[in-house]
């Protein structure tokens, strides 16, 4: 079983042909001869590629709190989520505390690997029990899986590939290849290894 969780769902992807459009005016070229150009161009920082604006990507993400909290950095994108203390706290008290197997089966549903006992469990319950808003931010733990509609453009998407494919939190390596094997066009995007140069 693996010590952590992420989870990437493509929910829809637009512009595509818009992008090629625009940059066929750019280009003074029929937009039909515009996909090699737009392979050749994708790689090109400092505005060579700012045709990857026009190309947007809606993903549902569930990820725990702690790596929602570096997601954020990106700003060049919109998030949606599903609200911690109005669905969380309907759920919480919900759960009969007396049956393990179902305390044991809303762990798992809810938490990332080994990031919430029985007991941090029935601290949360108590406070949800109160309607102690508060209370149960305080005592959620970091591994809680949140779901997230994050809608970003494909250029945004090019910046968070570079800055992350590397990065020490396995998170990032797993949101990249899901991502990339769900996206209608990966030869626009860098993988997860370094690019060479020719």
């Amino acid at each position: 079983m693996e010590s952590f969780y992420i989870r990437v769902e493509k929910v829809d992807e637009a512009g595509y042909r818009a992008a090629l459009q625009g940059l066929a005016h750019n280009k003074k070229q029929e937009t039909e001869k515009m996909s090699v150009v737009a392979k050749k161009l994708a790689t090109l920082d400092g505005g060579h590629n700012k045709f990857l604006e026009s190309m947007i990507l809606w993903l549902d993400v569930r990820a725990p709190r702690y790596w929602w909290q570096e997601a954020d950095t990106f700003r060049l994108s919109s998030k949606q989520s599903e609200s911690t203390m109005h669905t969380l706290t309907a759920e919480l008290q919900a759960v009969d505390m007396n049956d393990a197997a179902r305390v044991e089966n809303f762990i798992t549903e809810n938490f990332e690997p080994n990031s919430c006992s029985p007991e941090t469990l029935k601290w949360i319950h108590e406070a949800a029990q109160q309607k102690d808003i508060i209370e149960i931010k305080k005592k959620l733990p970091e591994g809680f899986l949140q779901t997230r509609m994050w809608c970003m453009s494909y250029k945004t998407l090019r910046n968070l590939i570079l800055q992350r494919r590397t990065h020490r939190l396995p998170h990032w390596k797993e949101f990249i290849r899901q991502t990339l094997e769900l996206v209608d066009h990966p030869e626009l995007l860098p993988g997860l290894t370094h690019e060479k140069k020719s």
